[in-house]
Parts: structure tokens; sequence; C-alpha cells
């Protein structure tokens, strides 16, 4: 599976959730879990100074169904699914149903090492290290 997400497949992707999901509702993704997965996604990768030509190759996962209250004690169906970003879009690659107790995971954004190189060298580049100084002991 793989599908833009973009506006003109936000039905199909509606559509391939219910179809993973039947009769399931309550907890489970719909296309706006999807479309705000790669907003939020879109904006780290932003945020972490990586250029639009660099993006292609990352990942993230997410999971619906939220928080509950710690009180909640029954399981409950949700979903999981799996957004890669291409060269300029980010697709739905990956979506199942799946059972699960308690509050769900949290997004997840999974760079590729020379995502992680640029991201970590922009970082280290906003401060210096100061050199150790070692001090002399008087006997």
């Amino acid at each position: 599976m793989k599908i833009k997400i973009v506006e003109a497949n936000r039905r199909a992707i509606n559509i391939l959730l219910g179809e993973i999901n039947g009769k399931s509702l309550s907890h489970t993704a719909h296309d706006k879990h999807i479309f705000e997965l790669s907003e939020l996604m879109e904006m780290r990768l932003e945020k972490f100074g990586i250029a639009k030509k660099d993006r292609a190759g990352a990942k993230a996962s997410g999971m619906s169904g939220g928080n509950v209250p710690s009180a909640y004690k029954y399981s409950r169906i949700v979903n999981t699914y799996t957004i890669e970003r291409g060269s300029s879009d980010w697709f739905l690659i990956n979506a199942t149903k799946t059972e699960t107790w308690g509050n769900a995971d949290k997004d997840q954004l999974s760079l590729t090492p020379d995502q992680r190189d640029i991201a970590v060298s922009k970082f280290t580049s906003q401060f210096s290290v100061q050199p150790v100084v070692t001090l002399a002991v008087a006997a």
C-alpha cells in the first residue's frame, strides 16, 4: 500500500481505514489522524533544519485512540499507521488494526542516518563546549 497524503486522496484513505476497521469506530483512525501526523512530522523536519530536498526517506508512526482514564479497564481496537516522506509529499505505507490496553503510543519520527547527521550538525552549531580545566591539588 502506498497512498499519497493529499486532499484528493482523503476519501481513499477513509475507505482503506474503514475496510481495516470493520465495525470498530470509537478509537480507530480516520483520515484526519493521518493528515495531522504528516503535518506534524513535516514541522519537526523543518524544526530540525533538514532542507526539503533532504527529507525523503523519513518515516513516522502513529496510533489512534489517544489517552484513556487510568480506571479504563477494557481493551480497545485502535489503528497503528506508518507514513513515509517522498521527494515532496508524505505517503501512507501501512495501517493495521490492533487491540490495546491503556493509552495509545506517542507519535514517533524516524530519520535516515544522513538526516540524523544534518539535524545533529544544525543543533551543535548553536553552541560551543568549554574546555575541561584540571585543577592542581596542593599536597
